[in-house]
């Protein structure tokens, strides 16, 4: 049986195994007639190739070899921005887009154009003045302890914590690098070193900690902003300030004498609120009274003065008329009614004699005894 009879429905090359055997004997065929080809001068699948594509003219295939890499070099330029991102776009260096919102875009590709892509949404941290047990050895540069002179010279320990973020992605990317946390550290110092030389001891370990924290963040984006860093600070937070250990303990009983100092001008205080509204209602009360008596004894004097110039101007009048006796009479009678009904009267019998027994009544008296002689 020759190769190019067709195979029959019992022939075992029907089945799968068949098949394949039948497609490899089919190629080992063809490559063995297009050697003896090659021998004998017959044509050749490349004389084959030359003949398909020679209606093609070679210029058009080049052109369009060039228009097809063009493209794919075309294509290169679309890039995207993420949520959270913004791109810088540099035209042979100089800045052509400085913030590229989130979304797709397109520049000219390389080396005409670069993109650099920052994130623009994350808060980085940066810690200054971190005691060296505490150090975050995974950092590439740990922070290292910070230690400040006071207004009234005296060392502080300080720890302060700072959130950032990146506010301008140009700025970022050609000012600072690579070490964003270098230039934040350094802002930090500058600012605490600064501003803690211009406080007490007292201020910065008690009553003057809030003020304080604000001055350090104005004051390291002051110096940010100076750097052309394009950092923004959105938190500090004054971890601690603490005198050295060697000193630790004086420092604490300072601190407890001043609280105790607090204490006692508190309770002070309170007792003189106390105190002060009680001795204000008492010296009203005896403004009252007093204000009482006054009007009272006016009123009594003014009385009295009107009484005594009435009677006077009676015993004017009296004298002429009837003579001084009779106003002197009246006047002995208006002075016995108010002094007998504060005395004892006693009646005696003066047929008796002119003695008497002073047991009677000498103890039990209690006032003036008049005489008969007296009541003349």
């Amino acid at each position: 049986m020759s190769d190019d009879t067709p195979l029959s429905h019992d022939d075992p090359a029907s089945r799968p195994a068949g098949r394949w055997k039948s497609r490899a004997r089919r190629v080992r065929n063809a490559a063995a007639e297009a050697a003896r080809g090659l021998a004998t001068g017959a044509e050749s699948p490349v004389a084959d190739m030359r003949v398909a594509l020679g209606h093609f003219r070679p210029a058009y295939l080049v052109w369009g070899l060039l228009a097809s890499g063009l493209a794919v070099y075309l294509a290169t330029g679309v890039y995207s921005v993420e949520p959270g991102e913004a791109a810088v776009v540099r035209r042979f260096g100089a800045v052509v887009a400085p913030r590229v919102q989130p979304g797709l875009h397109y520049r000219l590709p390389w080396p005409i154009d670069r993109v650099d892509v920052v994130n623009v949404s994350t808060v980085r941290r940066e810690q200054v003045g971190i005691d060296s047990k505490e150090e975050d050895h995974s950092h590439p540069e740990p922070p290292s302890k910070l230690q400040a002179l006071s207004g009234d010279t005296n060392v502080v320990d300080i720890e302060v914590i700072a959130q950032y973020q990146v506010r301008d992605p140009a700025d970022y990317l050609l000012n600072i690098g690579n070490a964003p946390y270098l230039t934040v550290r350094d802002a930090l110092r500058g600012a605490v070193t600064q501003l803690v030389t211009g406080l007490p001891v007292d201020a910065l370990l008690t009553s003057g900690r809030q003020s304080l924290q604000q001055s350090i963040r104005d004051e390291a984006q002051r110096r940010l902003d100076a750097y052309g860093s394009g950092l923004a600070i959105v938190g500090i937070d004054l971890q601690k300030a603490f005198p050295p250990q060697d000193v630790a303990d004086a420092f604490s009983g300072v601190n407890t004498a001043r609280e105790e100092k607090a204490r006692m001008i508190n309770e002070a205080r309170g007792y003189a609120n106390s105190l002060i509204p009680e001795a204000r209602g008492e010296a009203q009360q005896l403004a009252a009274e007093a204000q009482a008596y006054r009007s009272g004894v006016l009123a009594s004097a003014t009385g009295a003065a009107q009484a005594f110039e009435y009677l006077l101007a009676e015993y004017r009048s009296n004298s002429v008329a009837f003579g001084e006796d009779v106003t002197r009479y009246r006047m002995f009678l208006d002075t016995i009614e108010k002094i007998l009904p504060r005395v004892r009267v006693y009646a005696l019998d003066t047929e008796r004699g002119g003695r008497f027994n002073l047991k009677l009544f000498g103890q039990e008296s209690s006032g003036p005894i008049l005489s008969p002689a007296g009541l003349r």
